[in-house]
């Protein structure tokens, strides 16, 4: 596993919400991983998803 992750254990705030939005997150990252060739857009593309998971975290808090 590379070192891309949503830290799905992570949540202070104990939100159901927050917590399948980065379940979801790092399953699709997963697959990603698993059966997309190792390169420039893969990791892109990996970058891409852990930083909506984190807007879409956030939107709960405001």
């Amino acid at each position: 596993m590379s070192n891309e992750t949503t830290i799905p254990e992570f949540n202070p705030s104990g939100s159901d919400v927050v917590a399948e939005t980065k379940r979801l997150t790092e399953e699709l990252m997963e697959y990603i991983r698993t059966n997309v060739p190792e390169n420039r857009q893969r990791s892109i593309a990996l970058t891409n998803y852990e930083q909506a998971a984190m807007w879409a975290v956030k939107a709960n808090f405001v």
